[in-house]
Parts: structure tokens; C-alpha cells; sequence
């Protein structure tokens, strides 16, 4: 084990009991500090809050989706635009009944064999229009994983940026109030020659 981890890491928070810092110093080291312990509150809230906010979604986009028998009463047409290597790029207009005895028609997917009076199965949401296959629960597990890492990336990259503008600020003061002693100091030192 590398004894010196610990203290590398006390140093770098300012916690190493030095003689020589400035107070300066110690202002940073503090302000260095509050960033850390806010990082280690806000990173789990925040991942949480993008986690149930996206699991949320996609369970409220699957809710009401169903599957309905519809039936072909036109020849399949291929549809502009379609994605490269999608399974079907077949779209025919179909009819399909809802329980509450309505009637729906759409263009949906249909496989190169469909003619009309085919049956094809047909997911639709709430509204009874056609809709994407809902998202499985690994699908939607993936997707608020996504969004927690992004959430969770963002926070850090933050804090990071603060961290960063606030030793640049500091060390420009030092660097300032350096010069300053400088210059009182360096004429006296000059005549001592």
C-alpha cells in the first residue's frame, strides 16, 4: 500500500498543517473543499432525479401501448426515407376494430408478402393510432443508465470547471500580490550590492 497517497491528498486539500500557507491558501483550500463535499451530495441526488426522470418517461411512453389484429386493404408501397437495414420498409394502408366497436385505419409495417386482406399485428398506444413496439425493460435500464452517466458526468464536469477557475483566480491574485511584496523589497535588496 502507498503510504503516501494520504498525504499527497492532505496537501493538495490544504489539511497538511503547513507554516507557510497564507491565508490565502487556506481560503482556497476551503472553498476547495465545500466543492468536493458538494460534488459527493449533489452527484447521487442528481444521478437519482435524471435516473427517475427517465424511467418515468419511458414507462408513461409504454403505458396503453397494445397490440391490434388489422387487416391490409391496400397493396404495399415502399416509403421514402426508410432507414438503412430496417427489417420493413413496407407500408400498406390497414383497418383494424377497437373494443369500443370504432373503426381505425393507417398506414403500418407490413413483411413484402402482405397483400390486402392479410392480417398483420399492429402495436398502437392510448389513442388507438400506430405506434413503436414498446421499449423492454433492459432497453429502458440502458437508457436511464445513459442518462445517469451523462447526469453524473455533467455534474463533475462542473465542479471540475469550478475547481479550475478557482485555483486560476487564486494563483492570479498570488502571482499579483507577490509582485507587489517585489517590488517593495526588491529596491532595498538592490542597494545592499
Amino acid at each position: 500500500m502507498n503510504t503516501h497517497v494520504p498525504a499527497r491528498a492532505a496537501r493538495f486539500l490544504g489539511l497538511d498543517r503547513n507554516p507557510l500557507r497564507r491565508p490565502a491558501d487556506r481560503v482556497e483550500s476551503a472553498i476547495l473543499i465545500t466543492l468536493l463535499l458538494l460534488f459527493c451530495v449533489i452527484m447521487p441526488l442528481g444521478t437519482y432525479l435524471a435516473t427517475r426522470s427517465a424511467y418515468v418517461t419511458a414507462q408513461r411512453e409504454n403505458a396503453g401501448k397494445h397490440q391490434v389484429t388489422a387487416t391490409v386493404y391496400e397493396q404495399p408501397t415502399s416509403m421514402r426515407g426508410a432507414r438503412l437495414g430496417a427489417a420493413t420498409d413496407l407500408r400498406a394502408g390497414a383497418r383494424w376494430h377497437t373494443p369500443d366497436g370504432a373503426i381505425h385505419q393507417a398506414k403500418v409495417p407490413v413483411a413484402t408478402t402482405a397483400t390486402p386482406g392479410t392480417r398483420v399485428r399492429v402495436w398502437v398506444n392510448a389513442d388507438d393510432q400506430p405506434s413503436l413496439e414498446p421499449a423492454s425493460t433492459v432497453e429502458i435500464l440502458m437508457a436511464t443508465a445513459i442518462v445517469a452517466l451523462a447526469s453524473l458526468s455533467g455534474i463533475a464536469a462542473v465542479l471540475a470547471m469550478l475547481v479550475g477557475l478557482l485555483r486560476w483566480v487564486m494563483r492570479r491574485r498570488n502571482q499579483r500580490r507577490w509582485e507587489e511584496a517585489w517590488a517593495n523589497v526588491e529596491p532595498r535588496w538592490a542597494r545592499r550590492d
